[in-house]
């Protein structure tokens, strides 16, 4: 795990120093955009882990293993797409969320699931964003089309995981 998140630094202080060498208008304005950007997730972001640290001991971990944990296969992988469905929270506070269940026994595939289904279907921006914008054809058209990829991420997730040997 360790070597990836390396790898991911790696590549994106390379990407920078490249930016900066060939294009410094480029690098000054995702400086600034980063700096921007930087103010709204420390002040969350921390605030977040904390909140989710102080729910740990209180969020039960035999209702969580029991729903979306390993043993809950696919029927948990249904689950976790109607929780992720229905979270309406943005990715500073989503993510430790994330981190917190998966603490209390939450299984991979049931969490990339979750995870896929509140990227993808979230009913905050779902209803409140796209369909009106969209309209109601759009809206059904792209949820019916996307709809497979849910359970199959959780089964995919769920096969890597086994394949990799990770615990669960």
């Amino acid at each position: 795990m360790i070597y990836i998140v390396c790898l991911i630094w790696a590549g994106t202080l390379g990407f920078a120093l490249y930016t900066w060498r060939f294009y410094p208008e480029r690098f000054r304005a995702a400086i600034q955009s980063f700096c921007k950007t930087s103010k709204i997730f420390l002040g969350v972001v921390p605030l977040a882990l904390i909140a989710a640290g102080f729910l740990s001991p209180i969020i039960p971990s035999d209702l969580v293993g029991g729903l979306i944990g390993e043993t809950a296969g696919f029927k948990g992988i249904l689950i976790a797409i109607l929780i992720g469905f229905c979270m309406p929270v943005p990715p500073p506070i989503f993510f430790p969320l994330i981190a917190l269940l998966l603490g209390a026994g939450a299984g991979f595939a049931q969490l990339t699931a979750l995870i896929a289904s509140w990227n993808i279907f979230a009913a905050h921006r779902t209803l409140g964003i796209e369909l009106p914008m969209m309209g109601t054809y759009f809206v059904i058209l792209r949820v019916l089309a996307s709809l497979a990829v849910l359970p199959l991420s959780g089964i995919a997730a769920g096969f890597v995981a086994d394949w990799l040997g990770l615990p669960n």
